[in-house]
């Protein structure tokens, strides 16, 4: 006896994020300038509390495209993160996992996603179609994927860096103590001459949090949270001018898309 197969639909919405992007000049920032204007949810909030209050912009800020991802209860995100790569490889792209309060909070209410990847600079959300397609758990009778949305958002592209005579013994120093690990997530270090790098890339950090990271930082280098400069990761491309960001949701409302997997 055979089982009889009913094809699952999948939502496809697009993620919109509209409004003018300036092309920053590359430079180095420790300090906000005064008396800038902000486009914000909630002044000093932090991740998943609207968009905070951020004058770290300019390349300091980019437009990423990512896939926000609800799957299955019964999915197996390992194996569907793997396909992910996968197919990723054939696009000639890299995938990296962001968290998803990188998303505005009523997406994240409404799709509740398990896993969220985006694109490279670059990336376009042609490429997130045509991943998708590759993507096998995103096809067939039954998809891993319940729904998903694809499209663009803003992050963060910092570059945190501290001069100090042992940049091995610091970083070992803040790994053992979590300074970041809490207020970051996912960041890499490097070492340099007398010098540590600490690159994030990730949701928007309010200037407030971005100030009690530096202060995190210059406390195990004894130095002060002034001496812990704040840059862009690169300054290739287009960054983005917070003052010229509508805020969330304000948007006009998308049409969803079906999609169906057979």
């Amino acid at each position: 006896m055979s089982a009889v197969l009913r094809p699952v639909a999948v939502v496809l919405l697009v993620i919109g994020l509209t409004g003018c992007s300036t092309v920053a000049q590359p430079g180095l920032k420790s300090e906000p300038p005064a008396g800038t204007a902000v486009l914000a949810g909630e002044p000093g909030a932090d991740l998943g509390n609207g968009r905070p209050a951020v004058t770290f912009d300019g390349l300091m800020v980019r437009r990423r495209v990512v896939v926000a991802i609800r799957p299955r209860e019964s999915a197996d995100l390992v194996s569907l993160r793997g396909q992910l790569d996968q197919a990723a490889h054939r696009l000639g792209l890299s995938l990296a996992d962001i968290s998803p309060t990188v998303l505005d909070a009523d997406v994240l209410e409404e799709l509740g996603p398990q896993l969220v990847v985006t694109l490279p600079e670059g990336g376009t959300v042609d490429d997130a179609g045509r991943l998708i397609d590759l993507t096998p758990s995103f096809g067939g009778a039954f998809p891993d994927a319940v729904q998903f949305q694809i499209g663009p958002v803003l992050v963060h592209d910092l570059r945190f860096a501290v001069r100090t005579a042992d940049p091995r013994t610091l970083r070992e120093a803040i790994e053992r103590e979590g300074i970041l690990a809490d207020a970051l997530g996912t960041y890499s270090s490097t070492t340099g001459t007398e010098e540590l790098r600490i690159d994030y890339t990730g949701p928007l950090l309010s200037d407030d949090l971005i100030q009690s990271i530096r202060a995190g930082i210059a406390g195990p280098a004894r130095s002060e949270p002034g001496d812990v400069s704040v840059s862009p990761r690169s300054t290739e491309g287009d960054g983005v001018q917070m003052e010229s960001e509508p805020p969330p949701g304000s948007a006009p409302p998308l049409t969803p898309h079906g999609h169906t997997g057979g």
